[in-house]
């Protein structure tokens, strides 16, 4: 089984929806994905828009893989559970529909600590789902209870370095609500 999840992104994944379902149609794998607002709907596998935090970590945790945007807490919530994870990361510049930005450079330093793939291209998800579930599994469940610990350093690193580098970091909800 595999899981494909995009969060709650007020305007979902199309790009990643979509990608998934040809790669589990041409791999004739059994999925399940979580597709949030996404506008477009699977046709090869089952879905539904949202999860709770309970079902979603029962579903992971009778999947063997995760497809997932770049997005920390279902990076955090797959290696947790002991899943595979292959992320697809939001790409663009900031906008209306995008303000999240590029998640490749924080995937990509993620990768560095975490064992996560990285497909940096949604056209090439086919080959890079055959290629990881044809490798050897890397074995994180040892240490599959440590993922939130790991990423909360690798994040509060990542934020010392953006201090040391004058860099100024976004405002959070709570910091926007006092200004």
């Amino acid at each position: 089984m595999i899981t494909i999840a995009v969060g709650t992104f007020l305007y979902g994944f199309d790009e990643l929806v979509l990608a998934a379902d040809r790669t589990v149609a041409t791999l004739g794998l059994e999925a399940f994905a979580q597709i949030g607002h996404s506008g477009v709907e699977p046709r090869h596998m089952r879905f539904e828009r949202f999860l709770t935090h309970s079902r979603l970590i029962r579903q992971l945790r009778s999947s063997r893989l995760l497809i997932a945007h770049a997005g920390v807490g279902l990076i955090m919530d797959g290696l947790g559970a002991g899943c595979g994870v292959i992320v697809v990361p939001r790409r663009g510049r900031i906008s209306r529909r995008n303000p999240v930005n590029d998640q490749l450079p924080f995937a990509r330093r993620l990768a560095a600590e975490v064992p996560i793939v990285i497909c940096e291209r949604s056209e090439r998800l086919t080959e890079t789902v055959r290629d990881h579930l044809a490798a050897p599994p890397v074995s994180f469940h040892r240490r599959a209870n440590e993922a939130p610990a790991l990423i909360a350093a690798f994040l509060a690193r990542c934020r010392q370095g953006t201090r040391d580098a004058g860099i100024a970091e976004p405002l959070t909800g709570r910091d926007r609500r006092r200004t």
